[in-house]
């Protein structure tokens, strides 16, 4: 299964994917969002995704955090959008329809008639949007929904990054060419680690004694596809630039 897919892009890889994933790992509180200007000189904190449920329809309830008050919209790369308020406590949740899923979406605030895109964008594929996950441009996914050991990972065509969920404070080792490479869990449950010797190509890559075979970055961009057993997305950054990531199934 193949879908092309649009994007609208703010950030390069200007440094390489491996030493920009190397500081990355959890999602932005409200204090460290991006902003947007509002009109009288304030600001105000871009959306933050927090959790992606299925619904019985076919698509996907979206949470998550704003300012109170804040209009967020999500919009796809058809055209389509979607839009509510956020409460008082800054809360939101917005109602997906079958059709978005398997496009990239993205997370918007609106301040009067202009829209500010969040730093990040949203992936919802499968029936009933079986894997949702957070994109950074040049920073580690974050897999919202179940997964294996291994939750993601991302490759720019030199480096490649492996990223998951651990109990805080607990050591996850990577294995991969020979080599070993371990990351710690941080106080989200949040870990990355850059995979040794293999780079970014076709590989088996050994998480905490379960391996997964990673299928390498993809050869088109702008495209979402079943690869190997998982989800492999290939997004054109800046110039020639270009992110693959692939997320192995749940039941990997």
């Amino acid at each position: 299964m193949e879908r092309r897919i649009g994007l609208r892009l703010s950030l390069s890889l200007a440094l390489g994917l491996a030493t920009a994933l190397s500081a990355c790992g959890v999602p932005k509180s409200d204090a460290e969002a991006d902003t947007a200007e509002v009109q009288d000189g304030d600001w105000m904190a871009t959306p933050r995704i927090t959790s992606v449920l299925s619904q019985a329809s076919g698509g996907v309830l979206v949470r998550g955090e704003a300012a109170p008050g804040a209009r967020v919209i999500l919009s796809g790369a058809d055209g389509s959008a979607v839009a509510a308020a956020a409460d008082a406590q800054g809360r939101f949740e917005l109602h997906v329809g079958p059709a978005a899923v398997g496009q990239i979406l993205t997370p918007e605030i609106q301040i009067g008639q202009a829209t500010t895109p969040g730093p990040q964008r949203l992936l919802v594929v499968g029936e009933g949007g079986r894997l949702a996950a957070l994109l950074t441009d040049g920073g580690a996914s974050l897999r919202l929904t179940p997964g294996p050991t291994l939750d993601a990972l991302d490759g720019d065509g030199r480096g490649l990054i492996a990223s998951g969920r651990a109990d805080p404070g607990r050591k996850v080792a990577v294995q991969a060419g020979g080599g070993t490479a371990q990351g710690v869990a941080d106080s989200h449950g949040r870990w990355s680690v850059v995979v040794p010797a293999v780079g970014d190509r076709a590989s088996d890559i050994e998480v905490e004694g379960r391996i997964f075979r990673y299928p390498g970055p993809g050869a088109s961009p702008d495209r979402v596809e079943r690869a190997g057993e998982g989800w492999r997305v290939t997004r054109q950054l800046s110039g020639a630039a270009r992110q693959t990531t692939w997320f192995p199934d749940a039941g990997a």
